[in-house]
């Protein structure tokens, strides 16, 4: 009889350790990538369904009365861009498809109205809830960038979490890579609340530094200061929520699909750390100046010199005065190892519609298969 229950406890553990899988891939969808130009329009049915265990809906704002409202009537519900994302659940049915609010272009002061608001709170949940029922969804993202209040963060998520988990759907988080650089995350709440935490471990270096840098290194280099090793890279950013207090089966390492990009001051200095002249011209598809799609580096810069950084596991690319720290398949791999190795939920995405569709590179849509095919691997 003893071992019978000696076998069964084994058991529980063994199941409860096999449930802890790093087994999600979270696509951020950035929906107006359905309005660029030739091939970089992407549509949501160009989404690989099987390849992302969610698909985040970016983005949907927050009215004066902190009200979930659509961003683009044309593109959200003319095209009906909401509801042929949620439709891709008939293609995987474990798909989870969640509504963004927010963005880095969004007023943080909404998002603290409703915090401190009971009524704004209650308006925001709800309309949430009627987002979803209407359109198929699962949950909540929320990417505000960024609080600055701890009291004031908390009493957010709290309060959608009440609202939101008698229902069923889900809550998760956006956030900055460096937690005490903004002061508003209460970890220890955060993991209690949050389904998953999202660290943006992206944009460690600026554009206008002066100098080529990378966007995201998983590690610090060996040439830069113990205070950019400390900080400026994912492992730094990951090790720093969970020393904090976050269960790392919530927390996801963010995964970057484009690159910072500059002009080299002389096209014969082309390494990591060479001076620059000026951040890179805008892509054609993503027209942001200083950063290009991955899309657009293997369209527009086949010819490229791509030279792999072992120490802080990501490429650069050279092509006469052009100059670029982006990921490629190597890099996003090492990301999603990086993701099991220290037990986390997996990884995300910023953003899957500036991957490699057309196979400029080589195999379609090669980042998002990489990242599958160290996860599963």
């Amino acid at each position: 009889m003893l071992s019978k229950v000696i076998i069964f406890i084994f058991l529980g553990f063994f199941l409860e350790e096999s449930s802890a899988a790093t087994d999600k891939v979270i696509c951020y969808y950035a929906s107006w990538g359905a309005q660029r130009p030739g091939n970089g329009k992407f549509v949501p049915e160009d989404i690989d369904a099987n390849l992302c265990t969610h698909i985040n809906y970016a983005f949907v704002g927050l009215d004066d009365d902190c009200k979930i409202v659509v961003l683009d009537e044309e593109n959200d519900i003319t095209q009906g861009g909401l509801q042929r994302v949620s439709a891709l659940k008939e293609i995987n049915p474990n798909l989870k498809v969640m509504l963004s609010v927010g963005g880095a272009t969004a007023s943080p002061w909404a998002f603290e109205s409703a915090a401190n608001d009971p009524a704004k709170l209650d308006a925001m949940a709800q309309s949430a809830i009627e987002f979803f029922e209407t359109y198929g969804y699962d949950g909540l993202d929320v990417d505000w960038e960024y609080p600055q209040d701890k009291a004031t963060f908390n009493k957010l998520l709290s309060g959608l979490r009440e609202a939101l988990e008698p229902k069923g759907y889900l809550l998760t988080a956006a956030v900055n890579s460096i937690p005490g650089e903004v002061g508003g995350y209460d970890i220890p709440v955060m993991t209690q609340v949050l389904d998953i935490i999202n660290v943006m471990t992206y944009d460690f270096h600026a554009m206008w530094g002066g100098f080529t840098a990378e966007n995201s290194p998983l590690y610090g280099g060996v040439n830069e200061s113990q205070w950019q090793r400390d900080n400026r890279n994912a492992d730094a950013a990951i090790r720093y929520w969970l020393d904090g207090g976050a269960d790392p089966q919530k927390v996801a390492i963010g995964v970057a699909f484009y690159g910072h990009s500059f002009i080299l001051a002389d096209p014969s200095k082309h390494g990591l750390n060479d001076q620059t002249a000026a951040p890179g011209d805008p892509g054609p598809y993503t027209d942001n100046l200083g950063s290009l799609g991955y899309n657009e580096i293997c369209e527009f810069h086949p010819d490229g010199t791509v030279v792999y950084l072992d120490d802080m596991k990501v490429p650069y690319l050279y092509d006469g005065d052009f100059w670029i720290g982006f990921d490629n398949e190597q890099s996003v791999a090492e990301k999603a190892a990086y993701a099991k190795e220290k037990n986390l939920a997996g990884v995300f995405i910023w953003s899957i519609e500036t991957d490699d569709m057309h196979e400029f590179c080589g195999r379609k849509n090669g980042l998002l298969n990489a990242v599958n095919d160290a996860m599963h691997g």
